[in-house]
Formats: C-alpha cells, structure tokens, sequence
C-alpha cells in the first residue's frame, strides 16, 4: 500500500471531502457519485411530462418515440444531402477533366495542369 493509500485509510474523510468536492465542481466520475454521493430512490430533478402528469403514459411514450423518429429521419436527410452534393461534385471535377481543365496523378484529382494554372506558360496566344 503506498503512502496515499494508508493516509487515505489512515484518515477516512479525505477521499470523502475530495470526492465532494469534485461533485460540487461538476468534474466527478460515476463511479464517485456512487460511492460518495446520496442517491435518492426516486428521480426528483427531472419533471414529468404534461401527458404523465394527467395519467396519460401511453401518450408521453407515443410522443417520445416519435420524436426520436423525426430526429433520426432528419439526420438521414442531412447526410443524403452530403452525399448528393459529393456526387455532384465528382461530376463537375470528372468534367473538368474532360475539358482539359484539370487531370490526374496519382490520387489528387483536382490539381490543374500547367497552363490552366499560369497563362504564361507554355502558350504564345497570352503574350499578345
């Protein structure tokens, strides 16, 4: 046991006051509360809801799960737009190649040749 541990059973408070003291900075782990904390057996910070609140538990679980069904549908939604936006992205960089605009090597699809990136260079045509 090393010198904290025997201070700590040596002076039973220590661990207590250090872990009320991170409970009340907010910094506390679980497993702190649990074992320093009060617990009470029922939940009291947390309101019910309006429909549990007129008898109606039924109807609050209903709104709950639908909730979370929009909340997910609309997260979907969000990320097929990405996705969308990606694939018109890859269309317009696969027509730049095309055009001659830009070409590749290696992985970087998007760097321009040399002519597209300095109109001096490599052209009689930019010197007038």
């Amino acid at each position: 046991m090393g010198i904290f541990g025997a201070a700590k059973k040596g002076f039973g408070m220590l661990g207590k006051s250090q872990a009320k003291k991170k409970m009340l900075s907010g910094t506390s782990t679980r497993a702190d509360r649990l074992k320093h904390g009060v617990r009470d057996k029922t939940i009291s910070r947390v309101p019910a809801s309006e429909d549990v609140k007129k008898g109606d538990v039924k109807e609050s679980i209903r709104k709950g799960k639908q909730h979370f069904y929009l909340k997910n549908i609309d997260e979907l939604e969000k990320h097929q737009k990405v996705i969308r936006a990606g694939e018109k992205a890859k269309k317009k960089i696969q027509h730049m190649k095309d055009t001659k605009r830009a070409f590749t090597i290696g992985s970087d699809s998007t760097r321009k040749t040399s002519h597209a990136s300095d109109p001096t260079r490599g052209s009689k045509e930019w010197d007038k």
